[in-house]
């Protein structure tokens, strides 16, 4: 893998980082701030190349800047399930893809519809895993509420209500599972114990080793996890 540059015939440099794994097409993507990917089959030749980005030059001025602008509105990272991944964004998508080992594949229409593939996708796995998990040791407790859904708070990562039930934050889908347990039991423990007396923690306790853990990583983390409000 190597970078090189190509200058354009108006002047711009656009780096380009090589790869020779392509099957049988050129493809090129956002890769990071200011670079682009571009995958090569191993029989083009060089001379080829050039002429193929010479022959396609508009097309990858154009991805260059579009991935130039989004690279500036996206966080550097993303978080999920208490792990953080790259991105990368990619011209031919139309759907968020994700993938544990290459992480995140970005839709590259335009800033704005970027990232709002990503945000509406994080909230779908939101609305499935968290209010899952949170319905899970509701039976494990016994103890339902009235009703379950997602927030978007900014102060809080959990509320419970004996009126309107439990909320929990949907940003909680970066954090870890002992992270989201801690909430979930938490807010739970809350149907019997209004306050954050000793009763209240001793019930916490019965549940989860992990409060002390799960506490101390939101204090280190939990501000990261804001970085998707500029993709609301």
């Amino acid at each position: 893998m190597s970078v090189f540059i190509h200058t354009t015939a108006d002047g711009c440099a656009i780096r380009l980082k090589l790869r020779r794994t392509a099957r049988k097409n050129i493809i090129v993507r956002s890769a990071a701030r200011g670079l682009l990917d571009i995958n090569v089959p191993p029989f083009v030749s060089k001379k080829s190349l050039y002429h193929w980005l010479n022959t396609n030059e508009l097309s990858i001025k154009q991805l260059w800047q579009q991935a130039l602008q989004i690279s500036t509105a996206l966080p550097a990272y993303i978080w999920f399930r208490g792990q953080t991944y790259s991105y990368t964004q990619v011209a031919v998508l139309t759907h968020v893809q994700w993938d544990a080992q290459q992480g995140f594949l970005l839709p590259l229409a335009n800033v704005q519809l970027s990232q709002l593939a990503l945000s509406t996708w994080l909230k779908q796995r939101a609305q499935t895993e968290l209010l899952s998990r949170l319905q899970y040791w509701a039976q494990i407790m016994q103890l339902q509420p009235v009703a379950m859904a997602l927030s978007q708070a900014r102060t809080f990562w959990g509320v419970c209500r004996s009126r309107t039930g439990i909320r929990l934050n949907w940003r909680l889908i970066g954090a870890p599972a002992f992270v989201v347990d801690y909430v979930c039991i938490h807010e739970l423990c809350h149907l019997r114990h209004a306050n954050h007396g000793k009763a209240f923690w001793a019930m916490v306790a019965e549940y989860t080793t992990e409060t002390a853990n799960a506490r101390l990583w939101l204090k280190k983390y939990g501000t990261e996890l804001f970085a998707l409000d500029n993709m609301s």
